[in-house]
């Protein structure tokens, strides 16, 4: 990291900072909470209407995601465009709506303008907020709300490994926050078992917040009992963790992403053993073609920003690569790639590919060999 650089806050506190503003300084007239982490935008959407509906303001939801037939843009456009009905002040939330958004030819949408007429309307209209996965930072729409003192808030979604410096799970950022989110419900859960709530939901904080809720009405029982497994990871997470050779770790994130499947940005889960294959599959391959890339190159005497730039890894990525390369010599990282490749030749015969192909590989790669002691695939 460079020197001097600031670290972008977390989306928990993103959401709190924003709480303490709003009850000390009130609603500014625009927000823009964007993110893929739909939790923390809801929940942030959730505060600013209670805040609004105490201090008696007018409260207008619009759901513009993609698909909803009972959205009207000229509705929400009317909304942004007039007066209130019952409150001299008003809270308008657009959820989605980022198709609407796009320019019409080289001219801003009619919901561009409609926002951007509210946003530097003389008068006090209240605040328009934008709920929605991505906006640039130079839409019109991002730059006019902080022009008008407003924020733009980037609410990711939780890193659920931990920090390459330190290894133990429950330093993950997704661990640490259910163990705080379980604090915040009365809950006394241990790091321990955060780390098994969080393996079973996987990266699903309203799976986890729901199932938090459920141990709240069953104080006593084993968690083990209570907690189901139902985790969708990503592939190409699973393969990070068979690459770092932890074989409990890689074990359990092969099971979930067999037996939980993987969930898109549009919600839609994949279970289909064939594709979770092919897709971990490919995401092996690219890790190991890039290891492989970067120990050959360090063997031959380069150095690391050298072999870096020829991978072109940069930036935060580049230690953790390294870190990664340098467990393996080449040729291990060869025979590995190997083995990969055997395993998509029989998964496109009749034999094919499930989980217990994945299982095999994290156990055969799991004990990081020292330079010179090369092990073959099968």
């Amino acid at each position: 990291m460079a020197a001097g650089r600031k670290r972008d806050a977390d989306p928990p506190t993103l959401v709190r900072e924003l709480l303490r503003s709003v009850e000390t300084a009130g609603t500014p007239r625009g927000l823009v909470l964007r993110g893929e982490e739909r939790y923390f935008r809801d929940k942030a959407v959730d505060m600013l209407r209670a805040h609004a509906t105490a201090a008696g303001h007018e409260v207008c939801i619009h759901d513009a995601e993609r698909g909803n037939a009972d959205f009207r843009l000229s509705g929400l456009i009317d909304d942004l465009s007039g007066g209130g009905l019952f409150a001299a002040r008003r809270l308008i939330v657009v959820r989605g709506g980022a198709d609407h958004l796009q320019k019409e030819g080289s001219e801003p949408s009619a919901l561009t303008s409609a926002v951007l007429r509210f946003l530097a309307s003389p008068e006090e209209p209240g605040t328009v907020v934008l709920s929605l996965a991505s906006l640039r930072a130079d839409h019109a729409v991002s730059k006019a709300v902080v022009a008008a003192g407003g924020r733009v808030l980037d609410l990711r979604k939780l890193w659920d490994t931990p920090p390459h410096w330190n290894s133990d799970p429950r330093q993950a950022e997704l661990v640490l926050w259910v163990v705080a989110r379980a604090r915040e419900l009365g809950l006394r859960l241990a790091p321990d078992q955060a780390v098994l709530v969080a393996a079973a939901k996987g990266n699903d904080l309203f799976a986890i917040d729901d199932q938090l809720r459920a141990l709240e009405s069953l104080p006593g029982r084993d968690l083990r009992e209570v907690v189901g497994w139902n985790a969708a990871v990503l592939p190409w997470t699973v393969a990070d963790h068979l690459l770092d050779g932890d074989a409990g770790r890689a074990l359990g994130s092969v099971e979930a992403l067999f037996r939980g499947g993987f969930q898109d940005k549009s919600g839609r889960r994949l279970l289909d053993v064939a594709g979770l294959a092919t897709m971990l599959m490919n995401a092996l391959s690219r890790g190991i073609r890039r290891s492989l890339l970067l120990a050959t190159l360090l063997a031959r005497g380069a150095s690391e920003s050298e072999a870096a730039r020829a991978v072109g890894v940069a930036g935060r990525a580049q230690g953790p690569a390294l870190a990664l390369a340098r467990t393996r010599p080449p040729q291990v990282w060869r025979a590995m790639l190997e083995e990969v490749a055997d395993v998509e030749r029989r998964a496109k015969s009749n034999a094919g590919a499930d989980a217990n192909d994945f299982a095999l590989f994290a156990l055969r790669w799991s004990v990081r060999p020292r330079a010179g002691a090369a092990r073959t695939s099968r």
